[in-house]
């Protein structure tokens, strides 16, 4: 497959990628916002394809891996008035992995992106972690198994949900302070968020390396490259991940 088209919904962005020449050479973030029509979004993503220049053929595959299911169908309205054809992942499209979940359509399509791009890449056992609006951590046995995980909020999500629920805590930009103990309010905030967050990535991920019996954790999402930089446990940053899985699970690549 020489060219392809990639999404991937989350809560806070959309991400668009554009895959060709054997790698991803274009991303864009939008925000992933449920009042957008389809007709909106159809002027958002033509005007976002229109930036490769000379893009007119209409018969490029597109995929879309998606935990909104209103934009689900907005941006599949969206791409249907442009030509586009749009395959949507679910959990019939990961053949090579079993699930043992319960119940395996639960299972959201990041999530089955993710794991099935790092397993085709790395191989198995392994554990992802997807650091975004949600913290998802997903393990898969050396059998090829998918056995779960580990939900929890987010960096920007255990952030925003702090300064408002307190009336004297202010919002604090999302950076490490210089030691943990702050001896400032923004700085024991920022302790709290990240190297709370960090600390629980790291916890989580020994804990579940003693149930799966892997070494090798791959991270990303937004916060990613941040956590990564203290963490003790995540061995790479991949920040195409879920795209990649998207493309190699709608295009049938690997599957």
């Amino acid at each position: 497959m020489s060219e392809f088209i990639g999404i991937d919904v989350g809560n806070s962005h959309t991400t668009i990628g554009y895959w060709s020449e054997g790698k991803w050479l274009h991303e864009w973030r939008l925000s992933s916002s449920r009042q957008r029509t389809s007709d909106e979004w159809s002027v958002l993503l033509d005007g976002v394809l229109s930036r490769l220049g000379g893009f007119e053929d209409r018969g490029i595959p597109c995929g879309i891996a998606s935990v909104v299911p209103h934009l689900t169908l907005e941006l599949s309205r969206a791409m249907q008035s442009l030509g586009y054809g749009l395959t949507v992942v679910t959990n019939t499209h990961l053949k090579s992995i079993r699930l043992d979940y319960d119940p395996p359509t639960a299972i959201g399509p990041d999530r089955l992106c993710g794991v099935a791009a790092a397993v085709s890449r790395f191989g198995a056992p392994l554990i992802v972690v997807d650091l975004g609006t949600a913290t998802v951590l997903d393990a898969v046995t050396s059998e090829h198994v998918y056995i779960g995980g580990v939900i929890a909020p987010g960096v920007a999500t255990a952030a925003d949900s702090l300064s408002q629920s307190t009336a004297l805590l202010p919002r604090v930009e999302l950076e490490f302070p210089p030691r943990v103990i702050g001896r400032t309010t923004r700085h024991a905030i920022q302790s709290g968020i990240l190297h709370g967050a960090l600390a629980m990535v790291d916890g989580l991920v020994e804990k579940m390396k003693r149930e799966v019996g892997a070494e090798t954790v791959i991270a990303t999402g937004g916060f990613a490259e941040l956590i990564h930089s203290r963490s003790t446990t995540i061995t790479s940053v991949e920040q195409t991940l879920v795209l990649e899985g998207v493309r190699l699970l709608c295009t049938g690549e690997w599957s």
